[in-house]
């Protein structure tokens, strides 16, 4: 699928989503690419995917996890 993206000459817009996993009061994280940061799990919402579908997905392939 293609994700949701609109180019305008003055600006770019990216539909993405992130997502809090919060197990006995740690909150899950990853290591940021290309960053010494961290960022919450998420990506790129694909047409047609809602924002719950783009989660789930974007956690299976980050940590293997629903």
């Amino acid at each position: 699928m293609a994700d949701i993206l609109f180019k305008t000459d003055d600006y770019i817009f990216s539909y993405r989503v992130g997502g809090v996993l919060i197990h006995n009061g740690k909150v899950l994280m990853q290591n940021a690419e290309g960053d010494d940061g961290y960022a919450f799990i998420g990506g790129h919402v694909a047409f047609g995917e809602t924002t719950d579908e783009t989660l789930v997905r974007e956690f299976k392939e980050e940590i293997g996890a629903d």
